[in-house]
């Protein structure tokens, strides 16, 4: 239960509070050695909060998963997670030949309701969705959301110029800065249009796949533009996402940069969801411990917590 550390012991336990979801945090206590545990209390430092719960995952019911849904919510039992959200994609009109990114819906829902009453009694079993968002299916999404009852819905921009910046095709004989600039420009026009969602999924996606990743990606060159879409949800009360996908993927920052997270603390921003995008059961809750102590450094609020 201690851990040595230089004069000091380290101290960890939980605390568990009830809500519509439970919360739990870690409290650290350094205890000087010759102290007892009673005396605890007086050297209390800091509390932060641990994510119990990952809201952005992917199942076989997204085109770009074969993961299995009992593969990922074990996963997460092994991982005492209290909460699993399912954010399968649908992205109408998919540019991409061949491609469909169009969930079986009536399937993934009778599946997920039977998988919700197996595990009941070991996690908090979500369904979700993500909605890709651009000027041309907005009606589609309206549509979709009145005709199904989801838990939880994240709002993404995958698509700029009717092409995904995930294919390198994307970025053939383009300038990343513009490509940037594009992508936050499409995101802003798409949320004006549509904003039914409760989270902004990986505020600047397009930088996972320039080809020179975060190098070149200076955040306050855009902030003219995205000073408008945080206030836009900050408005409608919508959550920013801290997206540990990146990490997974070797990269050392998370979506939305740092540079962008205290802008957005800087507007007013409050807000925020932690999903690790995971696409395998293995990517559940990866790099956690960053989007914590991001949380922590902006003293932001999680909603899923």
């Amino acid at each position: 239960m201690f851990e040595p550390l230089g004069e000091f012991y380290f101290f960890i336990y939980y605390k568990r509070r009830s809500k519509i979801r439970k919360t739990t945090c870690l409290e650290y206590i350094f205890i000087p050695e010759s102290e007892t545990l009673t005396s605890c209390n007086t050297y209390y430092i800091r509390r932060i909060y641990v994510m119990l719960s990952d809201f952005h995952v992917h199942s076989k019911f997204s085109a770009d998963s074969d993961e299995n849904l009992e593969n990922i919510i074990n996963k997460a039992i092994s991982l005492n997670m209290k909460d699993i959200c399912i954010t399968d994609h649908q992205d109408w009109f998919w540019p991409v030949p061949g491609e469909s990114f169009d969930i079986d819906t009536d399937s993934y829902f009778n599946e997920l309701n039977i998988l919700k009453d197996k595990y009941s009694s070991k996690i908090n079993l979500h369904i979700g969705v993500e909605l890709g968002i651009t000027c041309d299916n907005y009606k589609k999404n309206a549509d979709f959301l009145q005709s199904y009852p989801f838990e939880y819905v994240i709002g993404s921009c995958h698509i700029v110029d009717n092409m995904d910046p995930y294919y390198s095709e994307f970025w053939e004989n383009r300038n990343e800065a513009d490509a940037f600039r594009t992508y936050f420009s499409t995101l802003l026009d798409a949320l004006k249009l549509f904003n039914s969602f409760n989270t902004l999924g990986h505020l600047d996606y397009i930088v996972r796949y320039a080809p020179n990743k975060d190098k070149n990606y200076n955040c306050s060159d855009y902030f003219n533009i995205v000073e408008q879409i945080f206030k836009e949800i900050i408005h409608k009360n919508i959550a920013l996402e801290i997206n540990t996908g990146a990490l997974a993927k070797g990269m050392d920052f998370v979506n939305p940069h740092f540079d962008m997270l205290s802008f957005y603390k800087d507007l007013g921003g409050k807000l925020v969801a932690v999903g690790s995008d995971a696409h395998v059961a293995d990517n559940i809750g990866y790099g956690f411990d960053k989007a914590a102590q991001l949380i922590e450094h902006f003293n932001f609020k999680n909603i899923n917590e």
